[in-house]
């Protein structure tokens, strides 16, 4: 778990500056205001992702129910997060979310390949 978390911060940290980096100097008029909340949702995902695996592995249950587990309520804050920032904020939507889906199809790669190798070490 501890290589998970690592890896999982580094590309959070990696997708976090590449993006600001590019809507800075790359398109400086499409940057949201409130980008940060993007890495900031996904550091608070990193923790559920501890607790649900914490919670699975004290019921005993297999790896898979907690992947499973996790994808679903990753995907539902996910739509929770992105319908709240539409209706509160309501500008730069397109360029959120854009942004907010790199960030998720990146993150969820490497959750899965992390997840996959864990899976055949256990």
């Amino acid at each position: 778990m501890k290589k998970l978390i690592i890896t999982y911060l580094i590309a959070l940290s990696v997708l976090t500056i590449g993006s600001v980096l590019a809507l800075r100097i790359g398109w400086p008029d499409q940057y949201p205001s409130l980008l940060f909340i993007i890495p900031l949702f996904y550091a608070v995902m990193l923790g559920v992702m501890v607790l649900l695996k914490r919670s699975n592995e004290r019921k005993g249950k297999d790896r898979s129910i907690f992947f499973l587990t996790y994808r679903v309520v990753k995907i539902l804050l996910a739509i929770v997060l992105l319908v709240v920032y539409f209706t509160a904020v309501g500008t730069q939507l397109l360029s959120f979310a854009v942004v907010f889906m790199i960030y998720y199809l990146c993150l969820s790669a490497v959750e899965t390949v992390l997840f996959m190798k864990g899976e055949k070490k256990g």
